[in-house]
């Protein structure tokens, strides 16, 4: 059985992130279009209360308008924006630059470049591919370098880079106020230790990458999301056993 057609929230390209506030009030999407939309999340769905166009992706100087680039250049051209919410009044959104913004009305409250290591063992430019918070002072972004970055809103600053994935990092969720996990093109999902900085544990089990992690705190399990066309359960067990959620 499939959902009314009313509950569609139509957008004019590709969504590629979606992100629902910690109150559950409110829904937000962006697009390559290079808008971030808010949508309310109750009936009716379809109410867009705002949307605004925000420079992510940095124009292309180098082209040549004498010749046609074909469909795979111009799609790896467009902006894949990611948005998540730092508490119910700011979130952020980013693919090469990174945004803090009111949910109110989408206003800016500041900006700030992020900065990349290009020297890796693939070609990147480091765009944003996850953004997670782990509380309303701290996020974590995932890049195509396989690093994943850890911010202080306080001072827009990156505080620490997390290596171990040696691809891209497409997916990045929080277990604790302690632990979060990561999954990426690299065929594994992590466990980190985000007091230590470390690696607590990698999981192999996909054949392909891995693009969606999440955690479920009543079973202390982790479900991960494949290009493999599976989706796995994992049980962390002792690993974080001792964490109380939440505290």
């Amino acid at each position: 059985e499939t959902g009314d057609s009313s509950d569609v929230l139509a957008h004019p390209d590709r969504v590629t992130s979606v992100a629902v506030s910690p109150s559950g009030g409110c829904i937000l999407t962006g697009c390559v279009d290079q808008k971030v939309r808010k949508w309310s999340a109750v009936p009716p769905y379809t109410l867009m209360e705002w949307e605004c166009t925000l420079p992510l992706a940095e124009e292309d100087s180098k082209k040549d308008d004498s010749e046609e680039e074909d469909s795979e250049e111009e799609d790896n051209d467009r902006a894949y924006i990611k948005v998540g919410f730092l508490d119910d009044d700011l979130f952020v959104a980013g693919y090469e630059k990174l945004f803090i913004m009111k949910v109110d009305d989408g206003s800016v409250v500041r900006s700030f470049k992020t900065e990349f290591e290009t020297n890796g063992p693939f070609e990147t430019n480091g765009h944003v591919l996850s953004i997670t918070a782990l509380h309303p002072n701290l996020f974590l972004t995932g890049h195509e370098n396989g690093s994943i970055q850890e911010w202080d809103t306080n001072s827009d600053n990156c505080v620490h880079t997390f290596k171990d994935h040696s691809d891209h990092v497409q997916s990045i969720a929080k277990v604790n106020d302690l632990h979060f996990i990561s999954g990426s093109n690299d065929h594994t999902f992590k466990l980190w230790n985000i007091q230590s900085k470390d690696c607590i544990r990698t999981f192999s089990g996909h054949t392909s990458a891995v693009d969606a992690v999440m955690y479920m705190p009543t079973r202390n399990t982790v479900l991960t999301g494949s290009d493999d066309e599976n989706i796995k359960v994992w049980a962390l067990n002792e690993l974080i056993s001792d964490v109380v959620i939440g505290e």
